[in-house]
């Protein structure tokens, strides 16, 4: 159709419906970032944090329970006159020794149960002071890490925070584990790897089978390898420039570096050949045959770069394993082939 000078096209009318369905869809995506945001800000509100997700002084909250922002400090000692099994459990722990710095003005009970006085003068209200019991786990969570937020800042990122498990689902204030284990200053409720196996039953097995690593002997704990806090690798496993790190802390004569190395030991880490809790394989192999194990990269295939088993090789004879020969698997200083 020609107006004047111009030609006007009629556009399709599918490709219409198309933009408007567009446009619908970012108004609806737009929508829901909106609320994720407000819900975000609204929890916050309700546990007394600001916009940096910090808990601000005196608005320590338990949604609608706790002290209102009127409320002031009575000290650790009117604390103790009613909760006295919880004052004597907690000295001599971290907390309690964070109380007596600054002149006896560090961190107290209100610290983290907030300001008392509303608590003390209705007689023991409990919607009058935050209650962790009460709380949920964001809520608690917040608490802690109005002070914990610099050594764990990415916690709520993590498997652990994403699941919900708070940090008293591990921690406890008040209440930690006897002196002598490995709970003292992390306070946990129970020791490693007790304390994990409540969650990960699937990982406890693997400790059992006849050949493991000595976690539950104590020589070892989960901690050692995995960051319940949070790290960005997988299983948070602890981080290094090179992954193998966490194994080779211990299993120091694998590291290298050497003139040549076996290239799965870069490529794939140690788990391509080994299983880091148990197995019922001597030196926690994946395959209880080593024979079987090199061949699942050492077969002549056009996808594999690895070079493959030679025609002299008699793998018909089963208890002549490769390693009889090739003896420095993880790499070596003198031989391409590993001979030494």
């Amino acid at each position: 159709m020609r107006h004047g000078s111009w030609t006007l096209r009629r556009r399709p009318a599918g490709r219409l419906c198309w933009k408007f369905a567009m446009v619908s869809l970012a108004l609806v995506l737009l929508g829901g970032v909106a609320a994720q945001a407000a819900k975000k800000a609204a929890d916050k509100a309700a546990t007394g944090q600001d916009a940096a997700g910090q808990v601000k002084a005196g608005q320590v909250k338990a949604g609608p329970n706790g002290p209102s922002s009127a409320a002031h400090p009575v000290g650790n000692d009117t604390c103790a006159t009613c909760h006295t099994d919880e004052s004597k459990a907690i000295e001599g722990n971290a907390h309690a020794r964070l109380a007596l710095q600054h002149g006896g003005k560090g961190d107290t009970c209100e610290s983290c149960h907030g300001a008392g006085s509303e608590h003390v003068d209705s007689g023991g209200d409990a919607t009058k002071i935050f209650s962790f019991a009460k709380a949920t786990p964001a809520q608690a969570d917040a608490v802690c890490l109005s002070c914990h937020a610099s050594a764990h800042p990415n916690f709520k990122r993590t498997s652990h925070g994403e699941a919900g498990v708070s940090c008293t689902s591990c921690h406890s204030a008040h209440h930690a584990s006897s002196a002598g284990t490995n709970t003292d200053e992390a306070m946990l409720q129970a020791p490693q790897p007790q304390l994990c196996y409540r969650c990960h039953t699937d990982v406890k097995p693997a400790f059992e089978q006849a050949f493991h690593h000595k976690v539950n002997e104590g020589v070892m704990s989960c901690s050692d390898c995995h960051d319940p806090h949070g790290s960005f690798q997988k299983n948070n496993l602890r981080a290094a420039a090179d992954q193998n790190q966490i194994c080779m802390k211990c299993h120091s004569d694998a590291s290298g570096p050497f003139i040549y190395e076996h290239p799965p030991l870069k490529t794939e880490g140690c788990t391509s050949c080994h299983t880091p809790h148990g197995s019922q394989n001597a030196r926690l192999l994946t395959q209880n045959n080593v024979n079987s194990l090199c061949m699942q990269c050492h077969t002549a295939s056009s996808i594999f770069t690895a070079p493959g088993t030679p025609s002299f090789h008699n793998q018909a004879n089963q208890f002549q394993a490769c390693t009889v020969c090739h003896t420095q698997v993880h790499g070596s200083n003198a031989s391409n082939i590993f001979f030494k």
